[in-house]
């Protein structure tokens, strides 16, 4: 991709979100993050946004490294942890070339790993592994496969609001396990509206073959529908994984 994802919007994206209760998605990550089998103080959050759940995650105590590949997005995650008066330390650093520091803890929200294609990421594993301490865990949710293929592919989406309008055009390219989504933002500027454009490509990831990438890194993993602690289901359309890195060969995930 030439351009960096998320740029186009940064400013509104906080306003297109607005459903999200940050909060709730916090306390489901704080539930798995208790679970490992070190006590989890350092967390990195990759592809933070605007960062409202690295300080959310801030607020329960832990200590906070977020990154995100868009400048854009990190200066308002940035001041809206001074606002809410916590320590963070962001980065930008693009995930598919990530390089992780020691720490106790990688949470990915949000369909950061739906960015990432399928041949990076047994490497991106490995990496991940590597860079966790002993007991770590990595935490991450992608958009299912049914969701991209029969819920976002090959559709046009359009949404008008006072302050911005856009046009959302997915195009599912099958034989490459992806689709191409082309939105068109406009902004409103005092009496005018600026348009701006952007592309992505998210890749579709089967459950079945992220458990088995996992677990040929080294993890203890497994994946719940998102929310809950059952198992995917045919039609779920957010997964969350839970993949832990063992203290010692013999441990479990609780």
């Amino acid at each position: 991709m030439d351009k960096v994802i998320y740029d186009a919007f940064a400013d509104v994206y906080d306003l297109l979100m607005e459903d999200i209760d940050y909060c709730a998605w916090t306390q489901y990550l704080h539930r798995f993050l208790q679970r490992a089998p070190r006590k989890v103080r350092k967390v990195t959050e990759a592809g933070c946004g605007t960062g409202n759940i690295s300080i959310c995650l801030a607020q329960l105590g832990y200590l906070l490294t977020a990154t995100d590949l868009s400048q854009e997005m990190l200066a308002i995650a940035a001041e809206k942890a001074r606002k809410e008066g916590v320590q963070i330390m962001f980065a930008r650093q693009d995930i598919r070339q990530m390089a992780l520091g020691r720490c106790d803890a990688l949470v990915c929200a949000c369909d950061v790993l739906n960015y990432i294609p399928q041949k990076r990421l047994p490497a991106f594993f490995e990496q991940v592994y590597a860079g966790l301490a002993k007991g770590g865990a990595l935490l991450f949710d992608i958009s299912s496969s049914y969701k991209l293929r029969y819920i976002l592919g090959n559709q046009l989406f359009f949404e008008d609001r006072e302050a911005v309008s856009y046009f959302w055009r997915n195009h599912l390219q099958d034989s490459e396990n992806r689709i191409a989504m082309e939105l068109t933002f406009f902004m409103k500027k005092g009496e005018l509206y600026e348009r701006r454009d952007e592309r992505q490509i998210q890749y579709i990831h089967e459950t079945e073959t992220l458990l088995k990438t996992l677990q040929q890194a080294g993890f203890l993993a497994q994946a719940y529908e998102f929310g809950t602690e059952l198992p995917p289901q045919e039609k779920s359309e957010r997964i969350f994984f839970a993949a832990y890195k063992p203290l010692a060969a013999s441990t479990e995930i609780k």
